[in-house]
């Protein structure tokens, strides 16, 4: 396939400060060599399997100890206290999976024995996943498949989406069977070890469809995000939970002052930021870590099915249900919707952008991301905040140098996130607000503080460029002249990208560098590709690489962008 730039030009927003973010070959490797599932894997970190305490308490071991705070960080008073542990079913306006009977969301708490032995009341942080239940196998789609062409003979849309609607299993006898509550517990988990010692209450929600929740995923939808949101409302007093599966007795929260928040890495982030643009009251914070906000750009880039694993796939992967044939229709909505045939973004998946309602937010946002996050794109962040402040809501950012994990400088973002609660949930006037919004952990490990970002004294340049492509073209500030130039290349998917960047010459791709920098350049934002294509083929992808050059011509990636330029 030959293509063909006509005209071309890139926007950067550069802030002449320090050099461009990087970090060493051996950690890049590790991220980009990551496969999807080890990632979802890793989302579930967090609910490690152990027990604490049993379920319920005669003898309560407790202080009757009370919330204290010390320079505006809640302390670990309940650190000698006993943790109780108990399980309900907050039952949900839902029936996803057409039983007849509401879907309920499998809660488990965590709690100091200090509520039970007084009538002391605290807050609830929620960490809702899809991933407590037993992992299924989920298939991935070939990356050869041909592209789609409209009108093109022999590719007929709807026998494209059937050949595709693959499920993995069709035996769930391995999957949990619901008695009550029984088996090992969900946490605790690393956030909980750090925060219910100091007076945080903790949930773990499971979502619709998954561990021993009822209903039907539907993959980051409304019902998804309805099942969470319920949780909320029944912390509150505006729902109910039951201490059974089905039947049971109706619980109430008696231990909570009804103030939430909700955190998570990845999926279970991307959840925290769901319910917050619902505008629920009670929830005062989030902290989505490596998070999604558009699941389109995350499964999507620019109409360019960017994935192996699609939204079947992970659908596959998450429903950990007993019975769940009950879910083959869910799953089928799930194919249709996600038209991969395509690429075309859709009502399905605009329900699961959640930066159109990002005005509805009524609660802190603490926004983790790491720059290197090859699973989350860094642009999921990056809208987020963007929606953040022209809504002019409240909210914290922190950037690592690392991947799709929580940040690198773990002891500072901990003491941050005891400040963020300690605030949010205590109504501890810590300052914690009026400090710099953005934190970014540089590459020597430290930690600088920011008015906003992109940082505010960015300045938009332009770069053009000069012929020269298959070997080396130009790029530079000066506008060319005369009449543009046409370059072009033959596309061969078989040699991998790092190996086009570091190639002297190639027919197969073009590279356009600026002259060596005199001094530290810093791109802070987005860069964005002006591109004038055409194509020999009626269908194609396009790739664009922002790479930086060591003095030995070394190539190092630093992004990349993806389209399908039919959609």
């Amino acid at each position: 396939m030959n293509w063909y730039i006509v005209t071309t030009k890139i926007y950067l927003h550069v802030y002449n400060y320090v050099m461009l973010n990087r970090k060493s070959g051996k950690e890049k490797d590790q991220s980009q060599n990551t496969t999807r599932r080890r990632v979802l894997r890793t989302a579930a970190t967090t609910g490690a399997v152990t027990s604490v305490a049993a379920a319920t308490f005669a003898t309560p071991v407790a202080a009757n100890a009370e919330p204290r705070f010390e320079n505006g960080r809640a302390q670990p008073v309940f650190a000698d206290d006993e943790v109780i542990r108990e399980d309900y079913w907050v039952e949900t306006s839902l029936d996803s999976d057409g039983t007849g009977e509401p879907d309920r969301v499998h809660v488990e708490i965590a709690r100091p024995a200090s509520t039970e032995t007084s009538d002391l009341r605290l807050p609830v942080v929620m960490e809702p996943s899809p991933y407590y239940g037993e992992y299924q196998a989920a298939w991935g789609y070939p990356p050869s498949e041909e592209l789609y062409v409209p009108d093109k003979p022999g590719r007929d849309l709807d026998e494209s989406a059937e050949a595709r609607s693959r499920k993995v299993y069709e035996d769930y006898s391995d999957l949990a069977e619901f008695t009550g509550r029984e088996g090992p517990n969900i946490g605790p988990g690393p956030f909980e070890e750090q925060l219910l010692q100091r007076g945080f209450i903790w949930a773990y929600p499971a979502s619709i469809g998954t561990e021993q929740s009822t209903g039907c995923p539907d993959v980051g939808g409304e019902n998804e995000i309805e099942g969470i949101k319920t949780v909320v409302d029944w912390l509150n007093g505006r729902a109910d939970a039951y201490d059974r599966r089905e039947g049971g007795q109706k619980v109430t929260a008696d231990w909570t002052t009804g103030k939430c928040a909700a955190m998570g890495v990845s999926y279970n982030g991307t959840l925290a930021n769901g319910v917050a643009t619902t505008g629920v009251s009670g929830l005062e914070a989030i902290v989505p870590i490596v998070s999604i906000s558009n699941w389109y750009d995350y499964y999507r880039a620019n109409g360019h099915v960017a994935s192996r694993m699609d939204m079947g796939g992970l659908f596959d992967f998450i429903m950990s249900r007993e019975n769940g044939h009950v879910c083959d229709t869910a799953r089928e909505r799930v194919e249709e919707g996600q038209d991969r045939t395509t690429g075309n973004y859709n009502d399905w998946w605009h329900e699961r952008n959640y930066l159109p309602d990002v005005e509805n937010i009524d609660c802190g946002v603490f926004v983790c991301h790491g720059i290197y996050d090859f699973n989350v794109e860094t642009s999921n962040t990056s809208k987020l905040v963007n929606e953040l402040r022209e809504h002019n809501k409240p909210y914290r950012v922190w950037l690592h140098q690392g991947g799709h994990h929580v940040p690198i400088q773990r002891e500072a973002w901990f003491d941050l996130l005891n400040r963020w609660y300690t605030y949010w949930l205590f109504n501890v006037d810590n300052g914690v607000m009026d400090e710099p919004p953005v934190t970014i952990e540089r590459e020597d490990g430290s930690l600088t503080a920011e008015p906003d970002w992109p940082h505010p004294e960015t300045e938009h340049v332009d770069v053009n460029f000069t012929p020269g492509g298959q070997t080396q073209g130009g790029l530079v500030l000066e506008k060319s002249n005369g009449q543009p130039v046409e370059e072009s290349f033959v596309d061969n998917p078989d040699i991998h990208i790092n190996s086009h960047a570091n190639a002297d010459e190639s027919e197969h791709r073009l590279v356009y560098t600026t002259d060596p920098l005199e001094e530290d350049i810093r791109v802070s934002g987005s860069v964005f590709p002006d591109l004038t294509l055409s194509f020999d083929e009626p269908a194609a992808n396009v790739t664009a690489l922002l790479v930086e050059y060591d003095e030995t011509g070394g190539a190092d990636i630093v992004n990349r962008g993806w389209m399908n330029p039919q959609n």
